[in-house]
């Protein structure tokens, strides 16, 4: 059924989707169907739940980042190299939620990697920047997501060990440094 979804939000959109287009493309009677799901708000949030206990279960097993990068040898026990080798398995599925308006999974999943941020080890207070912390968090967080959803949105959609690796770079640059990669992009274009 999962396919049948994807597939149908992907074309129709989740408000145009009924669950008898579900049933009829997914080759599974409506009774089925609603032995196991309440409507198609249900299964959405199945769906949503089951990616998000999947990642709040690496965020739990594998050590957090803190603000110096991991050697490269090390990444494998990372949290975020284990998140985007889970994506990528997943990656039609969680591409599809984290891009649906409909669903509440980009602000689930953000909530967690703020979860992680904040119990990951820091500077000391007397060497961190003043800025409201609240923002911060907000920046990075959001980031994060939006890195998550560009790179699933690829075609062909690069390697979770090349997603790391993007990902790993961009916490090392400041949003100038980032800007002048694109200014220089766009100039070597003309």
């Amino acid at each position: 059924m999962q396919k049948a979804f994807i597939n149908l939000v992907r074309t129709r959109g989740f408000d145009q989707l009924s669950v008898q287009q579900l049933t009829q493309t997914a080759g599974i009677s409506r009774g089925t169907f609603y032995l196991h799901y309440l409507d198609k708000y249900d299964l959405l949030t199945h769906y949503e739940n089951s990616i998000v206990t999947d990642i709040a279960d690496i965020f739990r097993r594998y050590p957090k980042p803190g603000p110096q990068r991991i050697p490269t040898a090390d990444a494998a026990n990372n949290a975020f190299y284990q998140l985007f080798k889970y994506l990528y398995r997943q990656r039609d599925l969680a591409a599809l939620l984290l891009s649906e308006p409909a669903s509440k999974m980009s602000t689930k999943v953000k909530a967690l990697i703020g979860t992680v941020l904040t119990t990951a080890d820091s500077q000391p207070a007397a060497d961190r920047p003043a800025f409201p912390p609240a923002f911060a968090q907000e920046i990075v967080t959001k980031g994060i997501i939006d890195l998550i959803i560009f790179w699933l949105h690829q075609d062909p959609i690069p390697s979770p060990q090349t997603a790391y690796q993007i990902f790993q770079q961009s916490r090392d640059l400041t949003p100038s440094q980032l800007t002048s990669i694109v200014i220089q992009a766009g100039t070597a274009q003309k």
